[in-house]
């Protein structure tokens, strides 16, 4: 998009000797999209989750199956155990016991840390636990005076049990102050300078584009609101500006550090090796499958496929080799994974049935025998994929 004025939106290119990175692009009342600024760079970005790690206390809580063996495991090791994503689903008692939906709480990164018997009733458990609250109740509502809580395995899975309150996650909880995102290298459209003029304004919501070196838009687009706290010239000279945008990025936690270098090299355009995410921790691993296009998989039946099975020693790794297997460099698999831990939807079977030869089958086998989702916590992760895959209609072969 060379003209500033055409809202047409399919590339956004600017003619500096400058790499182009990021835009920022808001959806008009008539659908339309146009660009308000564009820059070489950004800071603020990426951020360590442990600085939104919360403790909260599952109060009156009846724990089953992994969660509770989660328990007990501290309570024998006097150790913490890490557990994965929990989802809470709040209730309100009305005045006949009946049970009113009130709220949904997501909470990943779970650690239990304490299990110890119920001051108001010895039969039942305080769990407290360590995590990163990623969707969490609105601010502004209060707790409620009945509360009746069911606990989840991660978003949508299966129920692990009950509590009667989640202490902290309610009134004054603290939330860590969002980074600031800086704007370096930044082209304002007329349209943003105009904005940015207007005492109290700049608070549109936007999104927030990362773009390949052809300057096309990623699958990443966080939203953005383009409320200005100071603008100045640029570190990187030229008539270019560098602007802070004071409220950060929002619908969900800033990239981890380790997504620095994913976004490096999706910026290159979509790959065209496969095991390129190999190279990545398992967080940037994670990451990684945000970039990626979802595939169906084969379209003819019979198809065999091949996954490469040498670097899958963890979890989002499985789901990258997976993807490259069915489609390909840069793409996913679509498949709901959440039916491992219990999701009602059960899986999605395959769009035609296709044989996926697993290699080196025996390094997936073994680092993952210690990681278990599904709801009991009996099964690891590599035996819980193998016969879901088939269920779907896979024939695995594992070599």
């Amino acid at each position: 998009m060379g003209d500033w004025e055409d809202g047409s939106l399919h590339e956004v290119v600017w003619e500096r000797d400058l790499p182009l990175r990021f835009a920022l692009v808001r959806s008009e009342w008539d659908g339309e999209q146009t660009v308000w600024a564009r820059c070489a760079d950004a800071d603020g970005l990426f951020v360590d989750r442990a600085a939104f790690r919360e403790r909260l206390t599952l109060l009156g809580c009846a724990p089953t199956g992994r969660l509770l063996k989660a328990a007990e495991r501290c309570v024998r090791d006097a150790s913490p155990v890490p557990f994965g994503a929990l989802g809470l689903d709040v209730g309100d008692l009305d005045a006949e016991d009946a049970y009113v939906p009130y709220d949904s709480c997501e909470l990943d990164d779970v650690v239990v840390i304490d299990s110890r018997p119920c001051a108001q009733d010895p039969a039942l458990l305080d769990l407290v636990v360590e995590c990163v609250v990623t969707a969490a109740p609105l601010s502004y509502h209060e707790e409620p005076e009945r509360a009746d809580v069911t606990l989840l395995n991660g978003a949508g899975g299966g129920v692990l049990g009950r509590c009667r309150r989640v202490a902290g996650l309610y009134g004054r909880r603290p939330e860590p102050a969002r980074r600031p995102v800086r704007l370096i290298g930044c082209e304002p459209s007329p349209r943003m300078v105009r904005r940015m003029a207007e005492p109290g304004g700049g608070g549109d919501h936007m999104e927030f584009w990362l773009l390949d070196r052809a300057g096309r838009p990623t699958v990443v687009q966080e939203h953005i609101t383009a409320d200005v706290d100071e603008c100045r010239p640029s570190v990187l000279g030229g008539a270019l500006i560098d602007v802070t945008l004071k409220h950060g990025l929002f619908g969900r936690l800033p990239s981890p550090p380790a997504a620095r270098p994913v976004w490096e090299v999706w910026h290159e355009g979509p790959p065209r090796e496969r095991n390129v995410w190999a190279r990545f921790t398992t967080e940037g691993r994670g990451e990684w499958l945000q970039f990626t296009e979802v595939s169906r998989g084969p379209e003819e039946p019979g198809t065999v496929c091949e996954l490469d099975g040498r670097y899958v020693t963890d979890v989002p790794g499985l789901h990258c080799a997976i993807g490259e297997a069915v489609h390909g460099p840069g793409y996913r698999w679509h498949q709901c994974w959440n039916a491992l831990r219990g999701c009602s939807c059960r899986g999605e079977a395959s769009r035609v049935p296709f044989t996926l030869v697993w290699r080196d089958a025996d390094v997936a086998r073994q680092a993952l025998v210690g990681v278990s989702v599904d709801t009991d916590g009996d099964v690891s992760y590599f035996d819980a994929v193998v016969p879901f895959l088939e269920r779907m209609g896979v024939t695995v072969v594992l070599r």
